[in-house]
């Protein structure tokens, strides 16, 4: 298969001070503010609603369930039609969702349908916003520029439930939920101030999203991506009413110290992946990644901020890491599908952890599911390491690899 061509030539790109990435970056923000204060939901439906571990399980599932089922839709779409449109619908509806929470009084179905329009918002908006951080990126810094862009999310993870925490406490629930509706609106009114690059949306053969899935490499990835999202899922959905179980009444300090410890590895470690390698250090982050469950289950010892830090540490590297695998095993027409596939799988398993472990913790305890946590973080390590196992590598993807002119189609793993 021959390479596809862009629709224009564009010079080389070298730098990460593209004027579009940083406005894309400051946008994100806004967003990012926006739908990471519903981070703090599960402390809203505990304490202010009185809500059950099922309940509160269920709707912080049913987001990511919304965000996984319109995941093919979405690559789909992005890829032939670009990638600015969605992510302002994307913005609009997060916006609009968030103005609804101001009149939710009960657990309703207000609150399902608000969520749902939340999950399709949140995935129309970050597949597009990722996918033309893509687009923006030196090939050869790939994997950082995708660690800067998540790392500006990541950020909006710790700002926004403090943010809320505080907030709530002074002003009420709903201040904090039409403050989330104003800056969601922002956004989406900063996706209008853009322009794409030339990308070749419409140009080349368009494969589906089950073809894409089928490129060498690419089966392994999605699973570990699907487990990691499950992992992630349990400890950000319920170690807030374990702590609180145990007398923790501060809880936003865990989403904080997550934030700024794989903030701290994205810009200080966030080239690592590149110049050594992308499989073996995100082997190497996942086989640590059983510490993370391990540090929830210990927080009365160690504390909500250490716990979170360690989280911070890994995710920070592996993430970007394993989405750069991902996006270099398609080639650049594709890279909408890639980067729904990747991000969908990640929520799917988001909403796994939901559905299954509400009841779980209901019937047995917080603890069980910090245990099973552990269990599902070895498991993601023998998957990637049955999967690129046979060396620093990944399988080769130069078929798919789309290259401008004057450069040579990086390997998706070698070191940089």
């Amino acid at each position: 298969m021959t390479a596809i061509e862009p629709l224009t030539v564009d010079p080389p790109r070298t730098s990460l001070a593209e004027p579009r990435f940083l406005a894309l970056l400051a946008i994100t923000t806004l967003f990012g503010l926006s739908f990471s204060t519903y981070f703090l939901l599960p402390k809203f439906l505990a304490v202010e609603l009185a809500a059950d571990p099922v309940t509160i399980g269920g709707v912080t599932t049913i987001f990511w369930l919304a965000s996984v089922l319109v995941v093919p839709f979405a690559g789909q779409q992005i890829d032939r039609r670009g990638r600015l449109g969605f992510a302002g619908i994307g913005g609009l509806l997060l916006a609009l969702s968030c103005a609804g929470f101001v009149f939710v009084e009960t657990v309703g179905p207000l609150i399902w349908m608000l969520r749902i329009a939340q999950g399709v918002g949140f995935t129309l908006f970050y597949v597009a916003a990722a996918t033309l951080v893509a687009d923006l990126s030196p090939p050869a810094r790939l994997g950082q520029t995708l660690g800067l862009f998540g790392a500006v999310m990541i950020f909006t993870n710790a700002a926004g439930p403090a943010f809320a925490e505080w907030a709530s406490g002074l002003f009420g629930w709903r201040v904090v939920f039409a403050a989330t509706a104003l800056t969601a609106l922002l956004a989406t009114l900063g996706t209008r101030l853009l322009r794409e690059p030339a990308v070749p949306h419409a140009a080349g053969p368009h494969a589906g999203l089950i073809q894409v899935l089928q490129r060498p490499g690419m089966a392994p990835v999605i699973l570990v991506s699907t487990l990691a999202g499950w992992v992630f899922g349990s400890l950000f959905t319920f170690y807030q009413p374990w702590a609180l179980s145990l007398d923790i009444p501060q809880v936003a300090g865990y989403l904080v110290a997550y934030a700024v410890a794989a903030i701290a590895m994205r810009i200080l470690a966030g080239s690592v992946a590149d110049r050594l390698g992308r499989v073996p250090v995100v082997r190497a982050m996942l086989l640590l990644y059983v510490l993370a469950p391990l540090a929830v289950i210990w927080i009365d010892r160690i504390g909500l901020p250490a716990a979170g830090a360690i989280l911070g540490v890994f995710q920070g590297i592996y993430y970007p890491a394993l989405n750069a695998i991902a996006i270099e095993l398609a080639s650049a027409a594709e890279r909408g599908k890639v980067m729904a596939a990747y991000n969908g799988a990640f929520n799917l398993g988001l909403s796994a952890a939901g559905l299954t472990l509400g009841h779980l913790a209901a019937a047995q305890g917080y603890l069980i599911v910090f245990e099973l946590a552990a269990a599902v973080s070895l498991a993601m390590f023998l998957v990637f390491v049955l999967g690129f196992g046979r060396g620093p590598t990944a399988p080769d993807t130069a078929e798919f690899t789309t290259t401008e002119p004057g450069e040579s189609p990086p390997g998706p793993a070698s070191p940089r």
